[in-house]
């Protein structure tokens, strides 16, 4: 009735006769009121009449239907009173033009309102019956089971091969896809919205994760082979894409080991507490870690009752050559104001210390001097790659000024952060590291268009973001927003979803730990032994879920992050025990019970957590006072280590001390800070025995030999 009532306005206003044709219009218009109202009233109807899942994306959840709900609310007043103004005589001219655009109005007008409702048909074109694509829901199980070629009637292919899988995706997306993406078409055209994706991980996590986080879309239903098989045929086929592999620019670097005598006074130990530490510099953008490494150290008297001394000494640091301006490789100091909310000076940490050249202090708490959130960056200034940069300590007599020590050691810094895997942007230095804007803006892109926030245009206007000051941290101090879950629940919550049955490449496309990257953070004792990841973490659903369990119990809403993960290294979320991060972490003493050898190799460190940070490996101290640490290594790359940039990089203090890489004290090497011989074990149980995996011992021929 609308309808016809712009469609008589238009005959009426081309009628010759003044009389006659304003006569007609105000019979025309007479028609529009009562029809307009009640489809007011129909529409708000059909709102309460679907069901909530389908209202919510209708109104919240779905990208495009948004601007034709706004168009629909802006054209109803708009057509309503203009249609209204049309009984008013006006020159006949006026009126047939007023007439053709009402009419072009109410059409778009209509037409918003269709597209929203045929838009709603999304998981479901019947509810909870059939999905967007036609497939049954009672058919999801058995098409997960047997594939999708399986189950379809016309497909020309059943099983996915290496030979066919571009076709056989091809055949996928005609099942699966062609119902509501065109491919270069004017409605949902699938290129634009995979374009970022450059390489098959990341289109294959994209459709592991369709109708979980937003449910606007249906589930990839069928095997994981036939998913794989559908984001080659995306990537390769529909764009173009090479298969990528990430050149490494790893190289044996060269390095001094400092001098040690038996007739030496002092030992000094020193370590970066992490052994993985990354940090973002998408910094225009946002950031979630800062350039900030902890440095340690402990000076040992020697003698009959080594001491640790902390007074009368000076502890100075300074960092290799080429080090020593970050400012010039990242930009986060051009926007520190916004980020961390101070302005901090060039080259100089969130904590005040320098990148060089400063002083650590004593801290009680952990028996040893530390320079804390030390602003060391990958970057040299040759503009190349290199996560390892040397720091040299040395101890100095506070009354004399003389040296008493030196050591060298790593402090691990990476900026091989896997984001643009699936946010698209590629790498910006050297083709293997560093976020470019166009991974960065994407990150705030996805997430403004999921949790409705404003945060790229915000950092657009030069008011970049640091994630935890929404989301609380512990690492960071930061307390977040009453009601957001914590970071590290959020993002590895979030992440798991599209990351669900994989291994330890879920955690290499994200953090630096691949043995095949150019940084290979996991490089300890431990991965020299075969163990990865999983062992001490569980797969990413148990650590996801062990966060979002404990974020559930402070009452954070994180059950839709929660619900389609399943644990794998325990047989149900009930067993897992919830955790904070960076507190409640794997404790060495699951594995290494009474500090004995594991008692097999399937020992698992998954759900057993430490109970406050002092229990950390990385903050925990011996019996004596010694730092964990300071006698085998840092987390990550414990004593021996391997590195890719020079197999002993991370082993200088070894080296330097003993001529072995082996841990501090290894093989009964009591005498290198006891005068006497040592007939207990001093430090922890179980310490006085040959080091078990000899075959990762490497020696040097005189201590101070690189």
């Amino acid at each position: 009735m609308v309808f016809a009532s712009l469609f008589a306005l238009v005959t009426a206003s081309f009628q010759k006769d003044d009389t006659t044709r304003q006569t007609m219009i105000r019979y025309a218009v007479k028609w529009m009121p009562l029809p307009f109202v009640l489809m007011l009233a129909s529409a708000f109807w059909y709102l309460q009449a679907v069901p909530p899942e389908t209202r919510m994306v209708m109104l919240q959840v779905s990208p495009e239907l948004r601007t034709y709900i706004d168009g629909f609310l802006v054209l109803s007043p708009i057509l309503f009173l203009a249609v209204l103004a049309m009984s008013i005589r006006l020159p006949r001219g006026l009126q047939q033009t007023a007439a053709l655009v009402l009419m072009v109005i109410g059409l778009v007008y209509m037409g918003a309102f269709e597209f929203t409702r045929e838009g709603g048909r999304r998981p479901f074109l019947v509810h909870g019956y059939m999905h967007s694509n036609s497939i049954r829901v009672s058919e999801a199980k058995e098409i997960n089971r047997t594939g999708i070629l399986q189950n379809a009637r016309w497909s020309e292919v059943k099983s996915v091969t290496q030979e066919n899988r571009i076709e056989t995706g091809r055949q996928i997306f005609q099942l699966a896809c062609a119902s509501c993406h065109a491919i270069g078409g004017p409605m949902n055209d699938i290129l634009p919205l995979t374009a970022k994706f450059d390489a098959v991980y990341g289109m294959d996590s994209m459709l592991d994760g369709l109708g979980k986080i937003n449910n606007y879309m249906p589930p990839f239903l069928g095997t994981r082979p036939e998913r794989e098989a559908l984001a080659a045929y995306i990537v390769e086929e529909l764009h173009g894409h090479a298969v990528q592999k990430t050149p490494s620019t790893a190289s044996n670097l060269n390095f001094d080991i400092p001098a040690h005598t038996s007739q030496d006074e002092y030992v000094l130990l020193a370590w970066n507490n992490l052994g993985m530490h990354c940090i973002s510099d998408s910094d225009p953008f946002w950031i979630l870690l800062p350039p900030a490494n902890d440095l340690f150290a402990q000076l040992v008297r020697k003698g009959e009752l080594p001491e640790i001394v902390s007074e009368g000494v000076k502890l100075n640091y300074r960092v290799e050559p080429g080090f020593e301006n970050p400012s010039a490789q990242v930009r986060f100091w051009e926007f520190s104001q916004p980020l961390m909310g101070k302005r901090i000076p060039e080259n100089v940490g969130v904590s005040g210390n320098p990148v060089t050249g400063g002083e650590m202090a004593w801290n009680e708490e952990t028996n040893a001097f530390e320079a804390s959130l030390v602003p060391v960056v990958p970057y040299p200034a040759n503009g190349t790659f290199n996560p390892y940069p040397l720091y040299m300590v040395e101890a100095v007599d506070e009354a004399t000024g003389t040296v008493l020590a030196t050591t060298r050691f790593v402090a691990p810094t990476s900026t091989e952060m896997g984001c643009k895997n699936c946010h698209g942007g590629g790498w910006r230095v050297a083709g293997v590291a560093g976020f470019t804007d166009e991974t960065a803006s994407d990150v705030l892109k996805v997430h403004d268009r999921i949790n409705r926030t404003d945060l790229l245009k915000k950092a657009r206007a030069g008011n970049p973001m640091l994630c935890q000051s929404c989301h609380a941290d512990p690492v960071l101090g930061t307390e977040g927003k009453p009601g957001i879950p914590n970071f590290p629940a959020a993002i590895h919550g979030f992440h798991a979803n599209y990351l669900t049955e994989r291994g330890t490449e879920a955690c290499f496309k994200c953090h630096p730990s691949s043995a095949a990257g150019p940084t290979g953070c996991l490089r300890g004792v431990h991965a020299s032994l075969g163990l990865d990841c999983t062992h001490c973490h569980g797969f990413l659903e148990d650590h996801a879920l062990s966060l979002l369990k404990y974020e559930k119990t402070q009452g954070k809403k994180v059950d839709k992050l929660m619900r389609h993960l399943t644990p794998r290294t325990v047989s149900s979320l009930q067993d897992i025990e919830p955790r904070i991060p960076w507190v409640n972490e794997p404790d060495c003493l699951n594995c290494h019970v009474d500090f004995e050898k594991p008692a097999t190799r399937d020992v698992s460190g998954f759900n057993q957590w430490t109970h406050s940070v002092a229990g950390l490996f990385r903050m925990r101290t011996d019996d004596v006072g010694l730092m964990c640490e300071a006698c085998h290594g840092a987390t990550h790359a414990n004593y021996p280590a391997t590195n890719m940039y020079g197999k002993d990089r991370d082993n200088i203090p070894p080296l330097q001390y003993q001529g072995i890489n082996l841990p501090i004290g290894a093989n009964n090497n009591c005498a290198l800070c006891h005068t006497v011989e040592m007939e207990d074990s001093v430090h922890h149980p179980n310490m006085l025995h040959e080091f078990r995996n000899r075959q990762l011992s490497r020696t040097i021929q005189g201590p101070s030999e690189s």
